[in-house]
């Protein structure tokens, strides 16, 4: 009895607990929200947010109020899913609202699960989408009037003879038809960006032109006059024309689109007409009001045609700028009518004749059937006409990939009479797009034929993909489902902190990501190294996180053994070699006393190459405890003038074959380890007498600003290269050259300066130019830090 008290209260407890939840989420939301019974056969509460009718009472019959009666079924479907699988309930349908009118939400709603995993309850909200569907139905049915304004203006625009062109606001050519190229004899390139004058316009003839470009800019009116001009074959024409403003977003004038029409037999047979009309009026004024009454009828005909023909300017110049052929097929007879443009990108000539066969043949054999009964569907079924096939030139025996679109177009009565259509040349994309694929297979046959792993973290979401090898690497079998949590555990501890800062950086920043770590398989808990290398990318219009990762484990292994020796043999070889240095010290003050100045000499050298030694080993030492993460950074707080007195007092008891100058500085105070950042100056200045003529000038000098101070020693040498620049910081690289064949190191030294530097949170730079010499630039944070 007690143990049932004892559940019951606890239930309550819940109970409550869930009510509690439930109005703290009403007050922290603005959406819908709602609790429902485990099987959704009741409906506890509904905020409805002034969208649905509120619920303060449980509601059995809460489907029929507010779910559209045309959803239900749906809605009871996913309902039936959700409960079987105990999963996130989720989507968009209609409802009733509050006023009864239907609208429509973004339902979700959670499980929520007792200690035993059961539900005890669902808790969800919503969000009003109604105007969202609406706009989405508003502009689906927009794309369709368009989709069919676009097909009739093509029908439209295929066949008019009109002179075409355009006018920036300079009076140059930007545009002009293959109609009027002809007509002057020239070009496209020796024609457009050029002015009325360059064209071969008489001066009175460009100067009217630009009078009447101006008056549109001014007036945003359109304008239409007639003036005599000499065709390139046909003499002296009459033509009649318009010009019309184009527009920019902001009402202004952008440019000036024109159309012109060769009337000149319009214009012969009106003189002649009235050449008739006044020979008729002589002998029969009866019949001159007749003729005089047609021809008012005849100029309203001709009014009526001028503003079609003006609707169709815009529409016949999109067609020609966009380079289209144009062609039309009579379903019953079969006749095929094509523009030059549609003639040249299947290989023939503008003059030769052209037949749906031929256009067929040249269509490579592959494609032919297919295309070949997509057209006899469209002509004869109203079937969809959208194609893309490859053909090869008649003449020019080129391959060409076209994609030609046609619909078909009724005529008076209605019944389907004529196909018309476009076919536009699209090799390059298709050829683009083929090289884009390639390239993805050959970059992935190269990351399998490495063993790397790939991934990618989406910038917006950090939704987390990865290849099988990525998995394998992870210890996951290549099948398995792994989050980037599961990839993340599997890091060992003493990297993950560092990773994690360096992701977000990546993320925050930009910055590049590659390190090096430790993982440990999930299911075989092998521990693996690996290097990760990754940076932000663009992919159809959003940012991800992609790169790639590699098992350095035998690489890595051979490293810490060889550190290991290094330090090993290093650590063992100065024991004797501190012995070595005290006898020889012992020797040097024995002989000291002595005449034998041949003897001390050679005592003194041997002591020099034993510090040489000396400073090779420790070097070695330092390289090891860097590797090995067992190097200490002893920070205290010190003057950096103080450390350059210091290096300077060493450099004129030790150097003799070189000068050195030290600029004059102020007190720096800086949080750093003396002795390391010691060792640094030390070796640039041993770095740049050994790399610089005898009796040439090193110069040392230090300057600050607000966060860093900046160490810089010159030298007079040789200059890098700058193929070396990029390595020069790098574990063991040497300069390679004839001239430095005879100058002893091991490539440790700018190695150390820069590990240590790093180590500092500061920076180490050179900039050097060939035969003039090099300068090292380092820098230390004035920041004091732990």
């Amino acid at each position: 009895m007690t143990n049932f008290s004892h559940k019951h209260t606890s239930e309550k407890q819940r109970v409550a607990e869930t009510e509690a939840r439930f109005k703290a989420l009403i007050e922290a939301t603005s959406d819908i929200v709602y609790s429902l019974s485990p099987d959704w056969s009741e409906m506890r509460k509904l905020d409805g947010a002034g969208f649905l009718k509120d619920e303060e009472a449980p509601n059995v019959n809460w489907k029929t109020d507010y779910v559209h009666p045309e959803d239900i079924d749906r809605v009871n479907t996913a309902i039936e899913e959700c409960i079987r699988e105990k999963k996130i309930f989720q989507m968009e349908h209609r409802v009733l609202r509050k006023d009864g009118s239907p609208g429509w939400i973004a339902s979700k709603a959670i499980p929520i699960f007792d200690s035993q995993g059961q539900v005890i309850e669902w808790f969800g909200t919503a969000q009003d989408i109604t105007q969202r569907k609406e706009a989405e139905a508003a502009l689906s049915e927009a794309k369709a009037r368009s989709d069919q304004q676009k097909r009739l203006y093509e029908t439209i625009t295929s066949s008019t003879p009109d002179l075409l062109y355009v006018f920036d606001l300079d009076y140059r050519f930007t545009y002009a038809n293959q109609a009027l190229l002809n007509m002057w004899g020239r070009t496209w390139e020796e024609s457009i960006g050029k002015g009325l004058l360059e064209i071969g316009y008489e001066p009175w003839h460009a100067e009217m032109h630009e009078r009447e470009i101006d008056e549109i800019i001014r007036t945003k009116l359109p304008i239409r006059g007639d003036v005599s001009f000499p065709h390139a074959t046909l003499g002296s024409r009459v033509y009649d024309y318009i010009f019309t403003p184009v527009f920019d977003e902001n009402g202004e004038v952008e440019a000036i689109a024109g159309a012109t029409r060769d009337v000149t037999d319009r214009k012969k047979w009106e003189e002649s007409l009235k050449e008739l009309n006044k020979e008729l009026a002589c002998t029969n004024r009866e019949l001159a009001a007749t003729l005089e009454e047609v021809a008012k009828v005849n100029d309203e005909l001709i009014k009526a045609h001028e503003k079609i023909e003006e609707g169709q300017i815009a529409f016949r110049l999109a067609v020609e700028a966009a380079n289209f052929g144009t062609w039309f097929i009579h379903s019953a007879t079969r006749e095929f009518i094509t523009d030059a443009r549609s003639k040249e990108l299947f290989g023939y000539y503008e003059d030769e004749p052209f037949s749906i066969e031929q256009s067929l043949a040249q269509i490579t054999d592959e494609y032919r059937p297919y295309v070949a009964e997509k057209l006899e569907n469209a002509i004869y079924n109203d079937g969809d006409y959208d194609v893309t096939y490859p053909v090869i030139g008649f003449h020019d025996h080129r391959l060409r990939w076209l994609r030609a679109i046609g619909n078909l177009k009724a005529d008076a009565s209605g019944t389907f009479s004529a196909f018309t259509g476009i076919v536009m040349d699209i090799t390059d994309q298709h050829l683009a797009s083929a090289e884009i694929k390639r390239a993805e297979e050959s970059l992935r046959m190269a990351v399998d034929a490495a063993g790397l792993g790939t991934f990618q973290i989406s910038v917006e979401d950090r939704g987390f993909t990865c290849s099988p090898k990525f998995k394998e690497i992870f210890g996951f079998y290549p099948d398995e489902k792994m989050s980037s949590e599961a990839a993340f555990k599997q890091i060992h501890p003493d990297f993950r902190d560092l990773i994690a800062a360096n992701i977000e950086k990546a993320f925050s920043k930009k910055a590049r990501f590659d390190m090096e770590y430790l993982i440990i398989g999930y299911h075989d808990e092998k521990l693996r190294w690996v290097r990760a290398i990754g940076e932000i990318q663009q992919k159809e219009g959003k940012e991800y996180f992609t790169g790639v990762l590699h098992e350095i484990t035998e690489k890595k292994l051979d490293e810490i053994r060889k550190n290991d020796f290094i330090g090993m043999v290093s650590h063992e070889m100065k024991t004797p070699l501190t012995s070595i240095k005290t006898y020889i010290q012992l020797m040097q003050a024995k002989f000291s006393k002595t005449d034998d100045t041949m003897l001390s000499k050679i005592l003194e050298k041997a002591d020099l190459q034993i510090n040489k030694m000396t400073t090779m080993i420790n070097g070695f030492l330092d390289i090891s405890r860097l590797e090995s993460g067992k190097i200490h950074i002893n920070r205290q707080l010190f003057d950096l003038s103080e450390l350059l007195k210091t290096a300077e007092e060493e450099a004129k008891a030790t150097i003799d074959s070189h000068i050195t100058v030290f600029s004059p500085i102020i007190s720096v105070q800086v949080n750093a380890d003396r002795d390391k950042i010691e060792q640094v100056i030390h070796n640039l200045i041993s770095n740049a007498v050994k790399y610089s003529p005898a009796g040439s000038t090193i110069r040392i000098s230090c300057t600050s600003d607000d966060n860093f101070a900046y160490v810089s020693v010159k030298d007079q040498g040789k200059g890098i290269k700058p193929e070396d620049i990029a390595h020069i910081f790098d574990r063991y690289y040497r300069v390679e050259g004839e001239e430095m064949q005879s100058i002893s190191g091991f490539g440790i030294g700018l190695y150390l300066c820069s590990e240590i530097i790093s180590h500092h949170h500061g920076s180490i730079s050179v900039e050097s130019k060939m035969g003039e010499g090099s300068d090292f630039v380092f820098s230390l944070p004035l920041k004091i830090e732990d």
